[in-house]
C-alpha cells in the first residue's frame, strides 16, 4: 500500500505538477515530441523523403506509444475521470492521442483524417505558464467576445441573404446562400478575392455597406484583444490567492487585494 501509494506521488509529480522539476523535465520531453513529430510530418510529403517512410512511420509508431500511456496515466490518476475525459484539456489529450491513430490508418475515408494530427501542437499550451495564464485571461472578456461573435454571425446572416436575394437571378457567382455567406466572409475581412463580385447597382450599395460593418467589428475585435493583452502584461494577472482564493490582481501586486496575504508570485 505503501509504495502504491508513493508511485501514485511520483505519477502525479511527473504527469500533473509542471512547477516541479521533475515536471518541467516531463513537460519539456513531451513538447521536444511533438515538435520533432511535426517538423517530420512536413518533411515526410517531400519526395526526397520517400525511402525514409518506413522511419517515419515507427516514429510515429513510438510517439503515439508515449502520448497514450501519458493520456491513460492522467485518467488514471483524476479523482474525476468522467470530468477529466470532458474538459478542454482532456479532450485536447484524446484528440493528440487520436491523432495518431488516423496517420495510421489505411481506410480511405480516414486518411482524410490525418490533418488532425496538426492538433498535436496545441497540446503544447498544456505545458506553457504563460499560455496558461493568457486563456484565463480570456475569461475575463467574454461578455465582450460574446457581443462581437453575436454581433458578426448577425451582419454575415444579413449580407449573404441580401446579396442572394438581390442578385441570384442576375450574377452566376451567387446562386445560393451559401455562396451568399462567402462573398460577405471576403467583403466582410475586406479580403476581396474577386471570384464573386456584384452586378447591380444594390448589390454593390449593399457591398459599400458591408464594407463598413467589416471594418467596424474588426476594430471591435481588435480593441478587444488589445485590451485583454495590456490587462494581461501590464494591468490585472491571473493569480490565485492561496488563502482566499481571489483570482485577480494588479500587476505589480506582492499582496492580496481581497484578504491581504502575500501573494506567492515569483
Amino acid at each position: 500500500m505503501v509504495h502504491h501509494s508513493k508511485a501514485r506521488r511520483i505519477a502525479i509529480d511527473l504527469l500533473e505538477h509542471h512547477d516541479s522539476r521533475w515536471g518541467k523535465v516531463t513537460g519539456y520531453f513531451l513538447v521536444v515530441l511533438i515538435v520533432i513529430s511535426m517538423v517530420l510530418f512536413v518533411l515526410q510529403t517531400m519526395k526526397w523523403a520517400q525511402p525514409y517512410q518506413t522511419w517515419f512511420f515507427w516514429f510515429d509508431i513510438a510517439v503515439a506509444a508515449i502520448f497514450s500511456i501519458e493520456y491513460l496515466g492522467r485518467l488514471l490518476l483524476s479523482p474525476n475521470r468522467f470530468k477529466f475525459m470532458f474538459s478542454i484539456l482532456g479532450m485536447l489529450d484524446l484528440l493528440v492521442v487520436v491523432s495518431f491513430y488516423f496517420a495510421f490508418s489505411s481506410f480511405a475515408v480516414l486518411r482524410g483524417l490525418r490533418i488532425l494530427k496538426i492538433f498535436q501542437v496545441l497540446k503544447i499550451i498544456r505545458y506553457s505558464e504563460l499560455l496558461h495564464g493568457f486563456l484565463h485571461t480570456f475569461r475575463n472578456y467574454r461578455n465582450e467576445f460574446r457581443i462581437f461573435w453575436v454581433l458578426f454571425f448577425m451582419v454575415l446572416l444579413f449580407s449573404s441573404t441580401g446579396i442572394y436575394y438581390i442578385e441570384h437571378e442576375v450574377n452566376p457567382n451567387i446562386k445560393s446562400i451559401p455562396d451568399g455567406l462567402w462573398w460577405a466572409m471576403v467583403t466582410m475581412t475586406t479580403v476581396g478575392y474577386g471570384d464573386a463580385v456584384p452586378v447591380t447597382l444594390l448589390g454593390r450599395g449593399l457591398a459599400g455597406i458591408v464594407m463598413v460593418m467589416g471594418l467596424a467589428l474588426i476594430a471591435i475585435l481588435t480593441a478587444v484583444v488589445t485590451k485583454m493583452f495590456m490587462d494581461h502584461f501590464f494591468g490585472k494577472r491571473y493569480h490565485m490567492c492561496s488563502q482566499c482564493s481571489y483570482p485577480r490582481h494588479d500587476f505589480d501586486a506582492n499582496h492580496c487585494k481581497n484578504c491581504g496575504g502575500k501573494l506567492d508570485i515569483q
